[in-house]
């Protein structure tokens, strides 16, 4: 009697075709030489193997796919910037704004996909995704906090602190575009003081706060 092959259905308990998803898009970002925009959520679930209405009960559509990665990047990238500065307690605002431009240029090269759709186009337009919002805003408050760490946090927005922290990140985001666009080209082992000498100028002009 001749064999019937028969094929394994692929199943996924709870969670794993979400998490399975946003990887997938992070890998057409990689494929695709870095673009969201080549992003569907039918191409995602080819490449998990499912139907791509299955990618519905996760993500109503390909923003809110996105907009999940960018919310996995600003976690990571608060966490790399948290554990820079945790052994510089003592240390000195300048000393540790180096450490934090230095995990940030770095989470960037060493995570270029995430990055790419953390500082892509704006995916909270319709205010769908607060918890993004709120991830923004703490890393943005955590930068605040290290340049003028006594000032009150509720006054922040109305201070000179906040052109700083717009230097700061611009600054940090920009060398960090450009590295990943190859116009900047620095070898990996040399990434850290290419990047020091590049805030060399802004923590010259730093007011002595702290």
């Amino acid at each position: 009697m001749a064999s019937r092959r028969i094929k394994k259905r692929v199943t996924y308990h709870h969670g794993d075709l979400r998490r399975a998803m946003v990887d997938a898009a992070l890998a057409v970002i990689e494929s695709e030489g870095g673009s969201p925009e080549q992003i569907t959520l039918r191409e995602v679930s080819r490449r998990v193997g499912v139907n791509h209405r299955a990618a519905y009960r996760h993500f109503e559509d390909k923003i809110a796919l996105l907009a999940a990665v960018a919310e996995e990047g600003y976690r990571a990238l608060q966490l790399e910037m948290e554990a820079a500065v945790a052994p510089l307690k003592r240390a000195s605002v300048e000393r540790r704004l180096r450490a934090i431009a230095n995990a940030y240029v770095t989470y960037a090269i060493d995570h270029p996909s995430h990055y790419r759709i953390m500082f892509g186009r704006r995916l909270n337009e319709d205010g769908r995704f607060p918890v993004l919002e709120e991830l923004i805003a703490k890393a943005y408050s955590f930068i605040a906090n290290e340049l003028h760490p006594n000032q009150d946090p509720k006054s922040l927005d109305q201070s000179p602190v906040r052109e700083l922290v717009f230097g700061f990140w611009s600054l940090a985001h920009g060398f960090a575009t450009l590295t990943l666009a190859r116009r900047i080209k620095v070898k990996r082992a040399l990434l850290e003081p290419w990047a020091q000498q590049v805030f060399a100028p802004f923590f010259a002009g730093l007011p002595k706060v702290g």
